[in-house]
C-alpha cells in the first residue's frame, strides 16, 4: 500500500531547534509508480493529481438517495491510515464537496459549524470534503489500475481527521457501499452520463449539476444514516420539467407550481467555492507555521522550547495582526524576522474557498506533537 502511503517532513531545518520538525500527518509526493502494488495488480503508473492517485466512485449500493444523485464521486487518495480494526483505511479528498441529510439522532456537535448547511426547505444538511474508504472484502485492497473495486464508504465529518495518526470513528459517519476505480471521468464520457441517470435523478439533471455538488435533493420522509432508504422519486415529464426550469429562471419561488415530490437542489450559495480542500491546505500550512514560530522564539531566547501554546489573529489577507500565548511558562516572543516567515507561510491560506477564510489559529506544541484549532470567518 505504499502506492499512496507517505508522510511529510518539513522542508525547513533549523540547527538551533532542539525538537524535530512538526508534522500533522500530511502527505508528500507519491513514492513511485508501482510501489507497494498488491499481488497480481497492474504495476502501471497511477493517474496522479496534486494530492495523490485520482479515483472515482460511479456506482453505489445501500446508499442514501441524495448521495446517489451526486455521482460520480471523484477525488484523490490523500493518505493511508490505520484504524482500530484494520491497517488500510484510505482518505479520499473530494474534487467537489458532498452533502447529506443527517439522521434525527445525529449529533451535529460532531461537525464544524461551517459544514452545517440547509436545503431549500430549510432542512439540515452536512457538507463534507473527504471520504474514508476501505476494501469491502477480505484479501482485497486499493491498487493501481483497479476497476469497480467494492469499498465501504464513510463521510469524514471532522476535517481534523487528516491530521490524526489513526482513524477516529467519532470523526466519520457511514455512508454506503460503492465501486471504486482509478482515474476520473469527463462530463461527456459514458461513465459520467450513466451516473445520475442510473441513480434515478430527475430528468434535466446533468452531470455538471452533480459535479458541482448541487445535487443533494429534497426527499420527503427520508432518514439518511442507517435509516430506511426511500423509493426513487419518479422522473417528471421532460416537457413539464422544462416549464419548471423556465419558471425558476423567471424568479419563481423554489417549488412553486411543481409536484411536491419533485426534489430540489441545494441553493448554490451553500456550495463551497473553488479552491483546494480546506483540510488538505491546513494540514500543509500549520506544521510550517508551527516550526517557524517555535524556531523564532528559540532564536530570540537562545534556548529550546518544548511546550508552546500560541493564538494568532489574522487579517483578511491572512497576515498576523496579533500573537499571544505561553512558551514554557514565558511569553512567546519571537524574533522580528519570524513574522515575515509566518506571513509567507500563511499566504497560502488565500487559496482557500471564500467561505473558509481564517480569522485566527491556535497552535499547541508539546515536543514533536502539534494540535490546532481554526477560527473561520464564516
Amino acid at each position: 500500500m505504499a502506492w499512496f502511503s507517505r508522510k511529510q517532513q518539513s522542508t525547513e531545518t533549523h540547527p538551533d531547534t532542539a525538537a524535530g520538525p512538526l508534522t500533522e500527518g500530511s502527505p508528500t509526493a507519491p513514492t513511485g509508480a508501482g510501489a507497494g502494488v498488491a499481488p497480481g495488480a497492474s504495476p502501471s503508473a497511477p493517474d496522479t493529481g496534486r494530492y495523490g492517485p485520482r479515483v472515482r466512485v460511479t456506482e453505489l449500493d445501500q446508499a442514501p438517495q441524495e448521495l446517489t444523485w451526486q455521482l460520480p464521486l471523484q477525488g484523490e487518495l490523500y493518505r493511508l491510515m490505520p484504524g482500530p480494526d484494520r491497517p488500510d483505511y484510505s482518505l479520499m479528498v473530494l474534487e467537489r464537496p458532498l452533502h447529506f441529510y443527517p439522521a434525527d439522532t445525529f449529533d451535529r456537535g460532531r461537525v464544524p459549524a461551517e459544514q452545517l448547511v440547509e436545503d431549500r426547505r430549510g432542512r439540515p444538511m452536512v457538507r463534507v470534503h473527504a471520504l474514508l474508504l476501505c476494501a469491502r472484502f477480505v484479501g482485497q485492497q486499493l491498487h493501481p489500475g483497479m476497476s469497480d473495486l467494492a469499498v465501504n464508504i464513510a463521510y469524514v465529518i471532522d476535517p481534523s481527521l487528516a491530521q490524526d495518526d489513526s482513524v477516529d470513528f467519532a470523526k466519520i459517519e457511514y455512508a454506503a457501499v460503492g465501486l471504486l476505480s482509478e482515474g476520473h471521468v469527463d462530463a461527456g464520457s459514458p461513465a459520467a452520463a450513466d451516473g445520475p441517470a442510473a441513480a434515478g435523478a430527475p430528468a434535466g439533471t446533468h452531470e455538471a449539476d452533480t459535479h458541482e455538488a448541487e445535487a443533494p435533493r429534497d426527499v420527503d420522509g427520508r432518514d439518511s444514516a442507517g435509516g430506511e432508504v426511500p423509493a426513487p422519486v419518479d422522473r417528471p415529464d421532460p416537457a413539464a420539467q422544462a416549464a419548471v426550469d423556465a419558471a425558476a429562471g423567471a424568479g419563481a419561488a423554489p417549488g412553486a407550481g411543481t409536484d411536491p415530490q419533485t426534489p430540489e437542489p441545494v441553493d448554490p450559495a451553500d456550495v463551497a467555492g473553488d479552491g483546494p480542500p480546506p483540510m488538505v491546505l491546513m494540514g500543509e500550512v500549520l506544521p510550517e507555521v508551527a516550526n517557524a514560530l517555535r524556531s523564532g522564539i528559540e532564536q530570540q531566547r537562545s534556548a529550546a522550547v518544548e511546550r508552546l501554546t500560541v493564538t494568532l489573529q489574522l487579517d483578511e489577507q491572512h497576515r498576523v495582526t496579533g500573537l499571544s500565548g505561553n512558551a514554557d511558562g514565558a511569553p512567546p516572543v519571537p524574533t522580528p524576522e519570524t513574522f515575515e516567515r509566518l506571513n509567507a507561510a500563511l499566504a497560502r491560506l488565500n487559496e482557500l474557498p471564500e467561505n473558509h477564510a481564517v480569522r485566527g489559529l491556535t497552535l499547541r506544541i508539546d515536543g514533536d506533537q502539534l494540535d490546532s484549532d481554526i477560527d473561520y470567518r464564516s
